[in-house]
């Protein structure tokens, strides 16, 4: 990846990081004016956004290669990642500490890691 594509990223996580704490900052009415939805959606959203681009930075940063990089593309096709949902200090809540996964999502990301992990003997 370029430097100017590293520098893109740095620049909109910033640009994110700084958007969230000016949300955090403002009142419900503010955020339905500005946004068109509730303050903890808005956070919420930004969270998600935030948590996307820094696993890109880590990604281009520190890229992952042969078995390691499959195996994290396997999860993040078949799994919901914590940086998505928010871990406990981002939700303040503890009962979606077991992420719901299907079945057959979960058997669809074992079966792949499996074939990946055979495949790179």
């Amino acid at each position: 990846m370029t430097k100017k594509k590293l520098n893109e990223i740095k620049t909109t996580l910033n640009f994110l990081r700084n958007g969230r704490n000016a949300t955090e900052q403002m009142t419900e009415e503010a955020c339905l004016e500005v946004y068109g939805i509730s303050k903890a959606q808005a956070l919420k959203n930004m969270d998600s956004s935030i948590a996307k681009y820094e696993r890109e930075l880590q990604r281009t940063e520190h890229p992952l290669e042969g078995i390691d990089k499959k195996v994290y593309e396997i999860a993040a096709k078949h799994l919901i990642l914590v940086a998505e949902r928010g871990d406990l200090e981002t939700r303040h809540c503890d009962r979606e500490d077991f992420i719901e996964v299907s079945v057959w999502g979960l058997e669809a990301a074992l079966k792949e890691a499996y074939e990946a992990g055979r495949k790179s003997k």
